[in-house]
C-alpha cells in the first residue's frame, strides 16, 4: 500500500533507523588512540630510564662523597710530587752547570797573558759573560781576546771598551769584553 503524507513538513515524525556504523568512520579514531598508547609507552619507558639515570648519579654522587677525603690527599699528594720535582730540576740545572762556570774560569785563568788582572768577571743571563780587567798594553789585551777565541769554551768574543787610565803612577790599559759560551760535550770535558 502507497501511503502519502500531506502534513506540512514541519509536522512529519522521522523515524530514525538505528544502523552500525562503518568501520571507515572508526579509522581516524583508532589512528589517534593508537598515537597516544604510543605516547603513553615511550613516557613510560623514558620515565623508567630518567629514573634510573637519577639513582645511578645519587650513587654516584654518594662514592663522592665517601672517597672525597681519599681524592683530597691524592691532590695533595700529586701537588707535593710537583713541588719535589721542581725543587729537584732546579737541583739538576744547578748540578748540570756547576763544572761548567768552573771550566769557564779555568779557561780564563789559561787565557790571560802574563801582566794582566780580571776585575770583574760577570754572567749577564743570556749565555754570555761581561769580562773587566786591566793590563799594560793593548798587545796584551789583544792578545788575550784571540786566546778566549780559541778557545772550546767561548764563542764569540767582542770588545767593548779598550781605554788608558792610572792605578797610582802608572798607566794603564783598562778594557771591558763580552764573551758568549759554548759546551763543547763532544770533548767530553763537560763534567
Amino acid at each position: 500500500m502507497i501511503r502519502i503524507n500531506l502534513l506540512p513538513r514541519e509536522e512529519i515524525v522521522t523515524t530514525r533507523a538505528w544502523s552500525i556504523p562503518q568501520v571507515g568512520n572508526f579509522a581516524p579514531l583508532a589512528l589517534v588512540v593508537a598515537a597516544l598508547l604510543t605516547c603513553g609507552v615511550v613516557h613510560q619507558l623514558q620515565a623508567g630510564r630518567i629514573n634510573r639515570l637519577q639513582q645511578t648519579v645519587a650513587e654516584e654522587e654518594a662514592e663522592t662523597r665517601r672517597l672525597a677525603p681519599e681524592i683530597a690527599k691524592i691532590k695533595r699528594l700529586n701537588q707535593q710530587r710537583k713541588d719535589l720535582n721542581d725543587r729537584l730540576d732546579v737541583i739538576t740545572e744547578l748540578d748540570h752547570d756547576r763544572y761548567f762556570r768552573v771550566h769557564l774560569l779555568d779557561e780564563l785563568n789559561r787565557s790571560m797573558p802574563d801582566n794582566m788582572w780580571l776585575t770583574n768577571f760577570e754572567e749577564n743571563g743570556d749565555g754570555s759573560y761581561s769580562v773587566e780587567g786591566v793590563t799594560f798594553s793593548n798587545f796584551l789585551v789583544s792578545d788575550f781576546l784571540q786566546n778566549i777565541t780559541n778557545s772550546p769554551w767561548f764563542g764569540s768574543v767582542n770588545l767593548l771598551v779598550a781605554e788608558k787610565g792610572e792605578i797610582g803612577d802608572v798607566r794603564v790599559v783598562k778594557f771591558k769584553a763580552q764573551a758568549t759560551t759554548t759546551r763543547p760535550a763532544a770533548n767530553g770535558l763537560e763534567g
